[in-house]
């Protein structure tokens, strides 16, 4: 049987304001429960132009047209226009998400200066981060997160050691096939990691001349039976202009008999089949700027 995972995104105000309601009644239609995962910080969204010099960004632009998914006002968000606190403003719409019984956790403080400075920052400044995330997220939903989701599927080492004291049942850090516990300086990590197995839509989108139509087809055929499938989504596209072709796609999960699990929901079972120890390695990916991180080989080490 296949089985899936919708993983959601959010990364912008827009995204919250706009995109999590749209989201809310487009999966209710279809009677889906999905994992939400909110940024509550700052919204830097325009500095993200310094990717400009970045292998694949400029051509992922031309493909995607982020004025057209972002809208003019966010692209100029921490630059011509300050950055307004995402948490403050849409609070109400991120327990929006938890009341209609979808899963809830975190994805970010800034989105933006993770994404692009996570190398160049000290422990104690990615602490920090993860401090304050955690913070805003209880402020929010009355307690702190359960489960993380990094921005742009990027770790390192000392992230991967963070996640251990804030508690969490897993992380999504990872590209990847399957659920693993990743391998950090030779010992074995306690924070489950559930990859995204699938490309996203944006990724494909303009691809090998891919139209949207095409784009879900494509990710509709690489549903493995038995097996661990996540797709992640984002409330700025799927919640926004490529709504339609994520409508597409929820019809075409429901012609294949698809199951839909949220994280939380499969997590017994993915802990129960002992996902096995791996180390974490970095990989360029099709139609995404930039690396990634990935599941590496398996390994046989200590628990940490």
């Amino acid at each position: 049987m296949k089985t899936l995972s919708l993983r959601v995104d959010v990364d912008t105000l827009q995204g919250s304001l706009q995109g999590i309601p749209a989201l809310l009644r487009q999966l209710d239609r279809h009677r889906i429960q999905a994992s939400f995962y909110f940024s509550l910080g700052p919204d830097n969204s325009g500095k993200a132009i310094r990717r400009i010099f970045r292998k694949g960004f400029l051509s992922k632009m031309r493909r995607t047209s982020p004025t057209r998914l972002y809208g003019i006002r966010t692209l100029l968000y921490g630059t011509l226009l300050p950055a307004p606190t995402i948490w403050k403003r849409a609070s109400s719409h991120m327990r929006d998400a938890r009341s209609a019984g979808h899963e809830v956790g975190l994805h970010a403080w800034d989105h933006v200066q993770y994404h692009d400075l996570l190398d160049r920052k000290s422990r104690a400044w990615l602490e920090a981060w993860y401090a304050r995330a955690v913070d805003a997220f209880a402020q929010v939903f009355g307690e702190p997160p359960r489960s993380s989701v990094s921005p742009a599927w990027r770790c390192n080492d000392d992230t991967l050691e963070l996640l251990e004291g804030l508690g969490l049942d897993y992380a999504g850090d990872c590209r990847g096939l399957a659920p693993f516990f990743p391998v950090v300086r030779g010992r074995r990590m306690k924070v489950l990691q559930i990859p995204t197995t699938l490309p996203t839509l944006d990724e494909l989108l303009g691809l090998e001349g891919r139209n949207p139509g095409e784009a879900v087809e494509e990710i509709l055929g690489q549903l493995r039976e038995d097996s661990l499938n996540v797709y992640a989504l984002h409330t700025e596209v799927e919640g926004g202009a490529l709504g339609p072709a994520f409508e597409d796609f929820l019809v075409g999960l429901g012609r294949m008999g698809v199951r839909l699990r949220t994280h939380r929901d499969w997590l017994p079972d993915l802990l129960g089949a002992g996902p096995p120890a791996r180390t974490v390695l970095r990989r360029e990916i099709p139609g995404r700027a930039g690396w990634v991180s990935v599941e590496g080989q398996e390994v046989e080490t200590a628990s940490m």
